[in-house]
């Protein structure tokens, strides 16, 4: 599995709506990967953030800020690479 794979089944791993294979395959990647395995618990953490406090509102430049620097992580260079990559 990729990581680009791995991203578009986050959501389904999480909440076990994987068939085995898939998720015997997600797992597999998360352990070589860190890269991976940070957002997955950076995901979960932010679920769980939500769930204990709700909807936060956000001024327009405090998010756009965010996502700016949620982009920024995403797009800069990995400390492990994965051979799935």
């Amino acid at each position: 599995m990729r990581c680009e794979d791995m991203a578009e089944r986050l959501t389904d791993l999480m909440e076990g709506r994987l068939d085995p294979d898939e998720e015997a395959a997600a797992l597999a990647h998360l352990a070589g990967c860190v890269h991976c395995e940070t957002v997955l618990a950076d995901t979960r953490d932010a679920v769980q953030l939500a769930q204990d406090h709700g909807r936060v509102e956000l001024a327009d430049e405090d998010r756009a800020r965010m996502l700016d620097s949620i982009v920024g992580q995403l797009a800069a260079p990995r400390d492990a690479p994965s051979a799935d990559r």
